[in-house]
């Protein structure tokens, strides 16, 4: 048994080891025993996220599923591929999706929640739900869009539209000292550790991304309005603040720094019905049930999509072996470092199931002879 100390938390955590194999070549149907101990945490509530974005977050280039005639640019809507050329990023580069480090992808979640925590989210009808703590951008370009209408009867498209959209993104105002904060999961912050989530957010304001996926509206006489967003966009945009105040005689009296960050759209996009509950402190959790503050890709990416699974109430899925690697670390799949991908993910299961998110998984064999995996949620976690 191992003792982990947080900081600032002043509460000691038992995680217990597993000392077991992922998923090992079995010979039969092969079931994982249950985690006996799962993260202690105390319940301090949860924030949304909008699901679009993690599902940009998560997604993955799966070999089977390209088609090795068409690179992504050539399926691309005339407008995102100049944006794509203005932004003079080569072609080859591409990369559909939010890819990000885990310092980027915990910074991001560190701001979606100060997004709930300074918008009013109350009220999903009015215009500053999920805005933040400053007057939204009005008129953000938000990409190019196609949508289609489909008749409830024969389940067809009837009427297709294509237009360039704009809307409102979020603004947020905080100070580096209060996003650290969250950074280090409520531990003692330290000017070096300022100074890092500082040079992430600096990051962050020169990447672009390839977003693209599709908005669903249902109608009240059973049919609905898809609509494809598409666009080569930035997550945020960063700005920064001085304020200080004088005096009559000039003299100064105190001076504050905050930083402004206008965030992509879809920190909140349809964010009222297709969202992703996270527990306040899911960041602090992460690191304790990881045991390091430097928790891996593989590790958070396999959060969040047995969470986002969970969000559909899909308390079994099912994923076979070799996607699952492939969504959990193409990178390394694509350099053909295999085993690297297994350990990292044996060592994201210890972290799920330390987390009380995973109880126990299976292996069987596939309708294909693929070897599948069946992952059992805990459907009460929170």
């Amino acid at each position: 048994m191992k003792k982990i100390i947080v900081k600032g938390g002043g509460k000691k955590v038992a995680i217990k080891e597993l000392g077991e194999v992922l998923f090992p070549k079995p010979t039969a149907p092969y079931t994982a025993k249950e985690k006996e101990e799962p993260v202690e945490v105390e319940k301090w509530g949860k924030f949304k996220r909008s699901r679009h974005q993690i599902s940009q977050t998560l997604k993955y280039n799966y070999p089977k599923d390209s088609d090795p005639q068409l690179s992504i640019y050539d399926i691309l809507e005339p407008e995102t591929r100049d944006e794509i050329k203005t932004a003079k990023v080569e072609v080859s580069e591409l990369v559909e999706g939010i890819k990000l480090t885990p310092a980027q992808d915990k910074v991001i979640l560190c701001l979606s929640k100060l997004l709930h925590e300074k918008s009013q989210t109350i009220d999903p009808k009015k215009r500053d739900y999920y805005t933040g703590n400053l007057k939204p951008l009005r008129g953000y370009p938000y990409g190019s869009t196609t949508a289609k209408e489909y008749d409830k009867k024969t389940g067809t498209p009837k009427a297709i539209t294509a237009y360039n959209r704009s809307t409102d993104a979020p603004r947020l105002s905080f100070t580096l000292y209060e996003l650290t904060k969250e950074y280090k999961g409520g531990e003692y912050v330290s000017g070096k550790d300022i100074d890092n989530v500082r040079t992430i957010l600096k990051e962050l304001d020169t990447r672009q991304f390839l977003l693209s996926y599709i908005e669903t509206i249902y109608k009240k006489d059973g049919g609905r309005i898809e609509r494809k967003i598409e666009g080569f966009r930035k997550l945020i945009d960063l700005y920064k603040l001085s304020e200080t105040e004088y005096s009559r005689r000039d003299i100064e009296l105190s001076k504050k720094e905050e930083t402004i960050v206008t965030l992509n759209p879809i920190f909140r996009h349809q964010i009222d019905t297709n969202f992703i509950d996270y527990p306040t402190d899911i960041n602090r959790r992460t690191i304790i049930a990881y045991g390091s503050h430097n928790v891996s890709e593989t590790a958070i990416r396999l959060r969040d999509y047995l969470m986002k699974e969970l969000s559909y109430r899909r308390y079994e899925p099912e994923i076979y072996l070799d996607r699952l690697y492939w969504l959990l670390n193409d990178k390394w799949m694509k350099e053909g470092r295999k085993k690297k991908v297994r350990e990292y993910t044996e060592k994201a299961t210890d972290t799920v199931k330390a987390l009380g998110l995973l109880l126990s998984y299976e292996i069987i064999q596939g309708a294909t002879g693929e070897e599948k995996v069946i992952f059992r949620l805990n459907k009460d976690w929170e």
